[in-house]
């Protein structure tokens, strides 16, 4: 299977990038490296240097024409997101909606969509939190999570395009920057080791 994997020189694509080629598959990744790393990228992957707003993504998905894709780009700060809400509707919604519109134009049949573990819950009504507590998104970035899931459900009611939300929480482990908004574990860990 040819799978697509937007943002997946950073530190969960990459991961998942490693995963698909383990297990056979063929990988294109489409990565601006704002936040990715080159070293990050499996040699086995093909590459596109490019942000999913750029309206070329609709030329790589005509040639790439991969069976699924598996959206990990997004601005992901939520204090930045706080700052400049429209930068981060710019990337994490309209950027979305033209990977839909590429998908949808170009043969894909499935996207799957990291959305988030714990911003889109806000202030939960139960704890622990499961899947069916509804959405109560308090922060721009959790809006925009939202909306996606949202567009998600009307792109495959209206255009048969079939999808699979994966709402990652404290996620670690190898290529992450323990600094800033990196995670609960990350930062726990960073702080052990420096012995604070």
């Amino acid at each position: 299977m040819k799978i697509l994997v937007t943002g997946g020189a950073g530190f969960i694509g990459s991961n998942v990038v490693d995963a698909y080629i383990a297990a056979g598959h063929q990988v294109v990744v489409v990565d601006n490296l704002y936040s990715g790393k080159m070293e990050n990228l499996n040699p086995e992957a093909s590459f596109y240097l490019m942000d999913i707003r750029a309206a070329e993504l609709h030329k790589v998905l005509e040639h790439e024409r991969p069976d699924v894709i598996n959206h990990h780009a997004a601005q992901i700060s939520v204090p930045a997101s706080v700052e400049d809400p429209v930068f981060d509707a710019s990337i994490n919604i309209e950027g979305f909606l033209n990977v839909l519109e590429g998908a949808r134009n170009n043969g894909t049949r499935k996207i799957i969509f990291i959305s988030s573990g714990g911003a889109i819950y806000g202030e939960a009504e139960e704890y622990p939190t499961s899947e069916s507590c509804p959405p109560q998104p308090l922060s721009p970035y959790a809006v925009s999570k939202s909306v996606s899931e949202n567009y998600l459900a009307f792109y495959r009611h209206q255009y048969g395009l079939d999808y699979t939300v994966l709402r990652y929480a404290n996620v670690y482990g190898p290529r992450q920057i323990p600094h800033g908004e990196a995670g609960v574990v990350a930062i726990f860990m960073d702080c052990l080791l420096n012995n604070q």
